[in-house]
């Protein structure tokens, strides 16, 4: 009723920010998995960064389960615990929604991606822990059934750069029955001026700080390291389902080139939430690209009509979230 609601309403819908880099940034446990163990190793910073989020203004918040898959908590030794993890990620998001005191206010994302566990200190899935396809969709599954069976309210498919891995993601949040958010990540091809999904070998601007003399691959988002057109990938995964499609975890000037494109090729409901993360591979830090004044007015350029549903990724604090919400308020 709430999302109904929300999206009948001539009010934009705001979605939260970067919870990973947030979970970080606030002392959060992190590991080749990401954010993935603070669920249970640091339970009170991920409530935290949620209440943070709320108090900002944010009408959705999205569980800690970006990277939460079997195969991506092997690396750090927590496959044993994938369920305890993804159930307690839906409840660390509930018990902040209680917490502010927002119980019938607040919705929940049901975050997954098609995140691989990285080699350390580098930005590329570790071949150890890359499964088989079967398996992959299996483990997809079995994160979308514990995050519909604790209650979020949808999922949303975060980073969403190829067809592959992203169609057995997709077609394992329908099976669920409910709602289903994409989120498209892409970037300017260097090469040939084409949008195409995010790939830092393509890439115009590095978005990583690393020794590049220390490294045996170069950075990577995926095992097959393909370089998609983005209107290939919205083609694919539209004629397979989804309520709502966006761009997002995508630099700003890359975001504006992929928004065009998204309207053009999907009549749906459209959402928008981009980073300003730049992520040190070495260290697990971050530079962080725009004030919360120049996140707002930057973002606000890019935001008509058709964008209904507005946050930020990695990077984005509630501070900058705040200063965006107050301006488009």
């Amino acid at each position: 009723m709430l999302l109904n609601n929300l999206f009948h309403s001539n009010n934009k819908i705001f979605i939260d920010g970067g919870t990973g880099s947030e979970i970080e940034r606030h002392g959060g446990k992190m590991s080749s998995a990401w954010g993935a163990i603070a669920n249970i190793d640091t339970p009170e910073i991920v409530t935290k960064v949620h209440e943070s989020f709320i108090h900002a203004g944010c009408d959705i918040i999205t569980t800690n389960t970006f990277s939460t898959c079997r195969h991506t908590l092997k690396s750090p030794g927590y496959s044993a615990k994938t369920i305890e993890i993804n159930k307690a990620a839906v409840s660390l998001a509930k018990q902040a929604i209680k917490n502010v005191g927002k119980e019938k206010n607040i919705l929940i994302a049901g975050c997954m991606s098609n995140f691989f566990a990285l080699c350390p200190n580098e930005y590329r899935p570790d071949p150890k822990f890359i499964p088989s396809f079967a398996q992959e969709e299996k483990n997809y599954k079995e994160i979308a059934k514990i995050l519909t069976n604790e209650g979020v309210d949808f999922l949303i498919l975060e980073m969403i750069l190829d067809v592959d891995h992203a169609k057995i993601l997709l077609n394992a949040a329908l099976e669920t029955g409910l709602p289903v958010w994409v989120g498209l990540s892409c970037c300017v091809n260097k090469y040939s001026q084409e949008i195409v999904g995010r790939n830092y070998s393509v890439e115009r601007f590095d978005s990583l700080i690393y020794d590049k003399t220390k490294v045996l691959e170069k950075p990577k988002f995926l095992p097959e390291d393909k370089i998609i057109p983005l209107v290939d990938i919205i083609h694919a995964l539209t004629s397979i389902g989804g309520d709502v499609y966006g761009i997002m975890h995508s630099w700003l000037d890359d975001a504006q080139k992929g928004l065009e494109i998204l309207k053009d090729n999907w009549s749906g409901p459209i959402m928008f939430y981009p980073e300003i993360h730049l992520f040190d591979t070495s260290t697990g830090g971050a530079k962080i690209t725009h004030s919360e004044d120049e996140f707002a007015v930057n973002c606000t350029k890019l935001i008509d009509d058709r964008v209904k549903i507005i946050g930020g990724c990695c990077g984005v604090s509630d501070n900058h979230l705040r200063s965006l919400i107050n301006k488009l308020s």
